[in-house]
């Protein structure tokens, strides 16, 4: 059964990550064709700079539990190589209270901020976007980020063997 979740919360993260991925490319398109229509027609798209905008969030919040869960987020890898084994583990722990301390208040907040969007039925200044379903992504992404830590226990989950060559 908790198998089962777990799998359940690592498809939803990599859709969300799919998601981002998606949304970054939508923005490159978007941004490249505006800048087209500018140089070449004299007038941008009307709606890009808010549409980027709410793709550059939706990219960078969709793409956070999945970057999580394979272990490829910023991370100090120097300190953790320098210190013994005991405090290491220690910091490892204080590292994952930290990350799940700060999704818990994040995704509060960002519910709230989001309500407050949607009861003033909030949108975008040009083109009108409605904004909240926008701000929904950040407590979402926020709260998926908790359920990827909580699969991989107290520790920080490991970064793929393969690619430590990044790690600094």
């Amino acid at each position: 059964m908790i198998v089962n979740i777990n799998k359940v919360i690592h498809k939803v993260a990599y859709g969300s990550f799919l998601l981002g991925v998606a949304s970054g490319i939508s923005m490159t398109a978007l941004i490249f064709i505006s800048t087209l229509m500018r140089y070449l027609g004299g007038r941008p798209l009307r709606f890009s700079d808010e549409l980027a905008g709410l793709l550059f969030l939706s990219l960078t919040f969709l793409c956070l539990p999945h970057v999580l869960n394979q272990g490829r987020h910023i991370r100090i890898e120097i300190l953790i190589n320098l210190v013994p084994l005991g405090i290491a583990k220690v910091m490892d722990f204080i590292g994952v209270i930290t990350l799940l301390t700060f999704c818990s208040i994040f995704a509060y907040e960002s519910w709230n901020f989001m309500n407050f969007s949607f009861s003033l039925n909030s949108r975008t200044d040009i083109s009108g976007i409605l904004l909240w379903p926008w701000m929904a992504i950040m407590p979402l992404s926020m709260v998926l980020c908790m359920l990827v830590q909580i699969t991989h226990g107290l520790k920080q989950p490991a970064a793929d063997a393969t690619l430590t060559e990044d790690v600094i």
